[in-house]
């Protein structure tokens, strides 16, 4: 169940505190909701793409620079911080186990800090050093410390419970400056804290003086970007503050409390990506803010996990943020496309030869960057030329059903009765030394990315033959004709035929019948000698 907080609105006075980093220009980017409860924490790797912590869901999501979700984390007891090494490392902290863990950027498990379970108490927030591999900043609230590891080694610890100088009640948010200094949200003190090397160095208040004239909410996470600015979030107002980190004093804030898009209800994570967006995980409302600061770069690409259908309109955007005009050129499989040098790229009507990988190069008065690649897949839609045909087969033979389609990349499933066929996934199915309890309907579903359709189903008709079927006696009768007794199993039809040269067969009878019982052969009067033979009929 979510929890709610009031907004706590603040006035907002601009006073002139001299030099000081400038206050940040802030543009709404919209969200990132796919597959989110509420999300806690967010990190960003060297590629813009954004990890996603959702502890109530026990996942970690990861979506692509386009805002694409491309990977889906599941089994984690409540996955809580998150930080990424400029090698890709992912640092990973566990609520319900008390511990860190370290993968790779392909989420193998590489080790865990420390002793592993409980080596913590709550690890609620994770900095990597930008200055040293491999070392990683642990925020304990509920210890009252910070501890530092090299690799999987403690290397030391800072902190302790109180209100002094270089003490916390409950440390929340963590952030390392490539100068080495350590920034720490001290949340009930209601301030950060500023260490170099473990030692006391200075502190700015989170609430009162300045911009923000009162007391704080429970401030989170922070971030603290290249400007020399540091991003705060204030979960119980639903904002984030601004301040200079080295003067302390507030430049303003980004977003406000509420549930309308751009809004922020409960803000507990955030971290500002390669492409200059602030992404802020608002945790009541199941999703992540994006707001671009100062001279940014947002892209957006409309293809449901990179897959198009034939024929649809391909189109991809970019937007340019900041001072001055930008150029844009487009590029397929990192060549230029001829003509592509709007902000947006439409390509109508795609074909399968539109597959490629896709980036922009934006050129601005400040420099030219160039975006992440987004791999687009275009497909051609399932389609159906032949289905499985109906057929009857004695118990024991073999059954084989086929189909023929068109189409990229297809899948299938074949399905008996309307239930999938576990392990039956190819475009034949073969059913060697079949049993009368598979007679039934036989279909099968072809997709892709795109698409999928279902066939017609086939019926197999599975025949088991009688046990019984004798002629137990032949008699002539007073008048000349003859009596056949015979003897066969309830259930079938049967066919008596007869000859007299064993060369043409004439059916003389279709028979139902139970058991034993007789026939009377009138037109055997017409022959000199006649022969007979019994057989059922599928």
């Amino acid at each position: 169940m979510k929890t709610f907080y009031y907004c706590i609105w603040i006035l907002l006075v601009t006073l002139n505190f001299g030099v000081r980093a400038a206050a940040p220009n802030v543009t709404p980017l919209g969200a990132l909701s796919a597959s989110l409860r509420a999300p806690a924490r967010v990190a960003a790797d060297a590629n813009g793409n954004l990890y996603v912590t959702d502890p109530a869901a026990g996942r970690v999501i990861v979506f692509d620079a386009f805002g694409r979700q491309i990977a889906v984390n599941d089994g984690f007891a409540g996955p809580l911080a998150i930080a990424i090494a400029g090698d890709g490392r992912i640092y990973l902290s566990e609520e319900k186990t008390a511990s860190v863990s370290v993968f790779d950027a392909q989420w193998n498990f590489l080790y865990s800090l420390g002793v592993g379970a409980n080596e913590f108490q709550l690890p609620g927030h994770l900095a990597v050093d930008p200055r040293s591999l491999g070392r990683v900043y642990v925020s304990d609230g509920r210890a009252n410390a910070v501890r530092i590891y090299q690799d999987a080694a403690l290397v030391g610890q800072f902190g302790g419970a109180g209100t002094g100088n270089g003490n916390f009640d409950f440390p929340a948010g963590i952030a390392v400056r490539a100068n080495g200094e350590v920034l720490v949200v001290d949340q009930n003190n209601d301030r950060i804290q500023v260490f170099t090397n473990g030692m006391y160095g200075r502190q700015f208040k989170l609430g009162s003086g300045g911009m923000f004239g009162g007391p704080s909410g429970r401030s989170q996470a922070l971030f603290v970007d290249n400007a020399g600015r540091v991003f705060v979030a204030d979960s119980m107002q639903g904002l984030v503050k601004v301040f200079d980190a080295g003067t302390g004093l507030a430049l303003g804030t980004v977003g406000d409390c509420g549930m309308a898009p751009g809004q922020l209800n409960l803000p507990l994570g955030i971290v500002m990506d390669s492409l200059n967006r602030l992404c802020v995980a608002s945790a009541n409302n199941s999703r992540v803010e994006l707001f671009g600061v100062d001279d940014f770069l947002h892209l957006s690409v409309q293809t449901a996990n990179g897959n198009l259908a034939v024929g649809n309109n391909l189109v991809i955007s970019a937007l340019a943020g900041g001072a001055g005009s930008a150029g844009f050129q487009w590029r397929k499989n990192g060549v230029n496309v001829d003509g592509a040098t709007n902000a947006a790229l439409t390509v109508a009507g795609v074909t399968t030869g539109d597959s490629g990988n896709y980036s922009v190069v934006i050129s601005t008065s400040s420099g030219t960057v160039t975006s992440s690649v987004t791999p687009v897949s275009v497909l051609a839609a399932p389609n159906i030329l032949a289905g499985p045909v109906s057929q009857k087969i004695l118990v024991g033979a073999t059954a084989s059903f086929g189909v023929i389609a068109t189409g990229s990349a297809l899948n299938y499933q074949w399905q008996f009765n309307g239930r999938n066929l576990p392990g039956a996934t190819n475009a034949n199915l073969t059913l060697a030394g079949a049993q009368a309890a598979q007679s039934g309907r036989y279909a099968v579903r072809i997709g892709n990315a795109v698409g999928s359709q279902t066939t017609p189903p086939a019926v197999l008709s599975v025949i088991t033959p009688p046990l019984a079927m004798d002629m137990v006696s032949t008699a002539p009768r007073p008048d000349q004709t003859l009596q056949l007794t015979l003897n066969v199993d309830p259930g079938f039809v049967y066919e008596l035929q007869a000859t007299t040269d064993f060369v043409q067969w004439d059916s003389i009878a279709n028979l139902a019948a139970d058991g034993l019982f007789d026939f009377i052969d009138a037109d055997a009067t017409n022959h000199l000698s006649r022969f007979y033979r019994l057989s059922w009929k599928p």
